[in-house]
């Protein structure tokens, strides 16, 4: 369905290891662009990237004082570069492959377990892999409001689509749908929802 408002057509692609998000006008003759994601490269250092990976790292408290109050990766967990290098430093704060996880059917997707394995972090601040899904696609989304917004041309008045594989099955997709609708912002509250399609026009759910 056509958003009445929309402007901009967005795909994103919640993918294992890197996500993207890539946008073309609805109306003219615009060619589609990537947009360039700005996300913590080290503690002191932000870099743009055309992709951000699907990793977040959920900072010792020490580590969190330096990122309180800065515009970029605000929440409790941080999403892309700096996350995925401190898989190989703290892994038990790291997040990574939650795409995976939705399609793993003995699992309980919407369950706190996630970073899997690990001793670092009690149950209660663990998530689960819909929780990290939705925090990753929801840093997207905040990345287009951040450039787009203000102009008029904010993220849920777009027509948007997030892919998902065509190995997904119905429950999978349905388990997508719940990443994005309603969003998550860091702190697991309920943000503005916006509703997922696939690659073929369904919704995720398996819906038109």
């Amino acid at each position: 369905m056509t958003k009445a408002r929309a402007r901009f057509s967005i795909g994103i692609d919640l993918g294992t290891t890197n996500s993207a998000l890539a946008f073309a006008p609805l109306v003219g003759e615009g060619t589609p662009e990537i947009l360039f994601i700005t996300q913590w490269e080290s503690l002191a250092g932000l870099k743009e990237e055309p992709t951000l990976p699907s990793f977040l790292y959920l900072p010792e408290e020490a580590s969190a004082a330096s990122f309180r109050g800065r515009e970029v990766g605000a929440g409790q967990w941080i999403v892309g570069r700096f996350a995925r290098l401190k898989t190989s430093e703290t892994p038990g704060r790291v997040v990574h492959s939650a795409k995976s996880w939705l399609c793993h059917h003995s699992a309980d997707r919407s369950a706190p377990f996630l970073p899997w394995g690990s001793t670092d972090l009690p149950r209660e601040r663990k998530i689960s892999p819909v929780h990290a899904s939705a925090l990753i696609l929801n840093y997207l989304r905040g990345t287009w409001n951040s450039r787009f917004a203000q102009a008029g041309f904010a993220f849920d008045d777009q027509e948007i689509t997030v892919t998902v594989p065509a190995s997904f099955d119905a429950a999978s997709r349905a388990w997508s749908a719940s990443s994005a609708h309603p969003g998550v912002d860091g702190t697991g509250r309920c943000c503005a929802p916006f509703g997922p399609r696939s690659k073929n026009g369904s919704t995720a759910d398996g819906s038109r």
